[in-house]
């Protein structure tokens, strides 16, 4: 469900996450869940004393406690900027959900040196760049991308709306109907309003039930001191990481970034608390939307980030879905029950789940649903071949590394990942994928997907 106007709900996938989930969890995939962790600890000192933990990679914290990091890449003909601000849906009223993505449109509409939305794109675009934003579950993530010699262009937009966004009552009234129509198209896209469905539904004991889209209640009545309520208490400079990448110098990025966000105001880190991982139980729901294909999600809870698991479940993903496409093979190529089957692992920081995606005819739809639980039956029951775990393990090498090819999607990688704690160089994840073997996919797959408690989610005529 990527929304279109200036910004998105979710997004799509980028970097790892990318690799990951294919093509499958779509809007639905800007991973976001708050978790008890402080951002990384990083020198604050400047230039070539900044922390290097993995090769063209530093970091520098600025006394006003904002995380700098710089990936120099000199080869680069393009610069990308992202800045993570972390606290998403996930940390709102629940009275009031949908009031991050809300204020991340209004960071668009004026600032007192750029006073409309065309004149804070026009620097940018006017040098062939583009700017964004996204928001999630856990974060709000500020990106933009220009040729390298327009860098000092792209971070004095950036630094502008943030530091200066003047959220004007009088765009509020345009930016509610353009939220609401968001929120209309995602009900009017089967696919897409059974991933929501599915994800409000397995997470409905975790905090990551709310929506970041929120809900047309919500967005029609939240006022303009919600929402910067909301910047005041998450827009700080202790909170937000900002990542460059392209042919630049960490040394410059660092002062022009200090420069830049000298404004930015500072305080406390908001508290970030655990919750616990949702237990897997028998949940269904099945909504008519009056659409000709019945949409299939049927899944399981699971674990975080926080969790070695996430590697193995990565593993068993790739065999099933993008990599083996055993589902695909049996379901849709050998059986012809469904037109179209996918399988993701959606990873959150303390909290996860894995699940499948299939659409067939509506007279179909337990038929399918019981040729995918003899899938995963099977592979409960038999352990996989090494050649099985092998060709999984080199779909998400190679997939990792071209989900990671452009400047920006390193930049996103950087920025999220230290923000939530879970970066990790690139080598070093993909050493983990290739640590698992076939006992540790037999054996999580046991754990996690139990054959009688999982959720289904069937959106039909």
């Amino acid at each position: 469900m990527t929304m279109q106007a200036q910004g998105t709900v979710g997004g799509r996938p980028r970097g790892r996450h990318a690799a990951r989930l294919a093509t499958f969890v779509g809007g639905l995939a800007a991973l976001a869940v708050t978790v008890g962790l402080a951002l990384p600890a990083a020198t604050s000192r400047a230039g070539a004393d900044a922390a290097q933990e993995e090769a063209g990679v530093y970091r520098t914290t600025l006394p006003n406690g904002m995380l700098v990091v710089t990936r120099e890449r000199p080869t680069a003909q393009v610069a990308a900027l992202s800045v993570f601000v972390r606290g998403g849906s996930r940390n709102e009223d629940p009275s009031t959900v949908g009031a991050a993505h809300f204020m991340e449109h209004m960071f668009f509409q004026g600032t007192p040196s750029r006073p409309s939305s065309r004149l804070i794109d026009t620097p940018i675009t006017e040098r062939g760049g583009w700017l964004n934003a996204t928001t999630a579950w856990e974060g709000i993530t500020f990106f933009a991308a220009v040729p390298n010699d327009a860098f000092d262009v792209m971070l004095d937009v950036v630094s502008d709306i943030l530091v200066n966004s003047t959220f004007p009552p009088a765009a509020l009234d345009k930016e509610r109907r353009v939220v609401i129509e968001e929120l209309n198209r995602l009900l009017n896209d089967p696919y897409a309003y059974a991933l929501e469905t599915y994800a409000k539904t397995v997470f409905a004991d975790h905090p990551a039930h709310q929506m970041p889209a929120g809900d047309r209640a919500t967005v029609r009545t939240v006022s303009r001191d919600t929402l910067t309520q909301f910047r005041e208490r998450f827009f700080i400079a202790p909170n937000m990481v900002v990542a460059a990448v392209g042919n630049l110098r960490h040394e410059d990025v660092e002062r022009q970034v200090a420069a830049a966000f000298a404004d930015m105001p500072t305080a406390a880190s908001p508290a970030w608390t655990l919750a616990p991982r949702p237990p897997a139980r028998q949940r269904t729901e099945r909504l008519s939307v009056g659409a000709r294909q019945a949409q299939i999600m049927l899944g399981w809870p699971g674990p975080g980030y926080d969790d070695l698991d996430r590697y193995v479940l990565e593993v068993l993903n790739a065999v099933m879905g993008p990599g083996g496409q055993r589902l695909a093979g049996e379901l849709r190529d050998r059986l012809k029950l469904a037109t179209r089957v996918d399988s993701g692992y959606w990873e959150l920081t303390d909290a996860g789940s894995w699940l499948i995606a299939a659409a067939a005819e509506p007279d179909k739809v337990d038929t399918v649903v019981e040729a995918i639980l003899a899938e995963v039956r099977q592979l409960r029951d038999e352990p996989l071949g090494a050649d099985d775990v092998a060709e999984a393990q080199a779909y998400i090498r190679g997939s990792t590394r071209r989900g990671l090819e452009r400047t920006i999607d390193q930049a996103q990688d950087l920025s999220q990942g230290i923000a939530l704690g879970y970066y990790q160089p690139l080598e070093s994840y993909l050493a983990k994928i290739d640590a698992v073997t076939a006992a540790d996919v037999q054996r999580a797959a046991r754990a996690y997907l139990d054959l009688e408690e999982y959720t289904l989610v069937v959106i039909g005529p």
